[in-house]
């Protein structure tokens, strides 16, 4: 672990788990990116307090259930599986005795290896759904780091908050801004996000300039024409 992870690792041990509700420092996970070191619910590693919201908890929360029924289903695919290796293997060796007890054995077993790919693509479905409410999660963080901060923020501000990578970071915001949660604005040259709530009031005070501009200069044509 490089010293960025081991700070984010220790960042979260002032704040209870959302899972478990204990103070333990986070782990690093291949598929749910931040994990409790208690109960390995996902979590968030933001510091600041404002970032963190309902939605948040809540995702992470469906999150957890989601990872533990994973967990579950993967357990019944290997042993349902087994059962159905082994009750082949039985089949075939009594099948020399009793083609009856034979053919009874491989039906069980094929029923076995049957439900254990059934209960093994349930698993897959729910890991797919755990990584949808963690980065579900993630997203909300991302949106309220925008509103705390209240103004425009680059992908590389937004990365080293949350301890993630600027491609996350990007992809995260393209998210939001389809859903209208997050505006992408184009400023000298590289792309900076804000809220749609800070768009629309850059967008009404350029607007209000502008007319100021346009009533000073016209201001100046009706004097410049007195003068005439």
């Amino acid at each position: 672990m490089d010293v960025g992870a081991e700070a984010a690792a220790e960042l979260m041990k002032h704040r209870p788990c959302p899972h478990c509700g204990a103070r333990a420092r986070m782990e690093e996970d291949s598929e749910l990116r931040w994990v409790c070191g208690v109960c390995g619910g996902p979590r968030v590693p933001v510091e600041d307090e404002a970032a963190h919201s309902d939605r948040e908890r809540e995702e992470l929360v469906k999150a957890g259930r989601a990872k533990k029924m994973a967990f579950t289903y993967r357990i019944a695919s290997i042993g349902l599986s087994l059962m159905g290796a082994l009750l082949a293997a039985l089949g075939v060796a009594l099948g020399a005795v009793s083609v009856a007890v034979g053919a009874v054995l491989l039906v069980a077993a094929v029923a076995g290896i049957v439900m254990g790919i059934v209960y093994g693509r349930r698993a897959h479905g729910k890991r797919e759904e755990a990584k949808k409410s963690t980065f579900e999660a993630w997203e909300s963080v991302a949106e309220a780091l925008l509103k705390v901060r209240g103004s425009e923020a680059t992908a590389e501000q937004i990365a080293r908050e949350m301890r993630t990578t600027v491609a996350d970071v990007e992809r995260m915001m393209s998210f939001l801004s389809v859903d209208n949660r997050v505006r992408i604005v184009v400023k000298d040259t590289e792309l900076v996000y804000t809220t749609e709530a800070e768009a629309a009031a850059i967008e009404a005070q350029a607007i209000m300039e502008s007319e100021e501009e346009d009533v000073d200069a016209t201001h100046t044509a009706g004097a410049d024409a007195r003068r005439r």
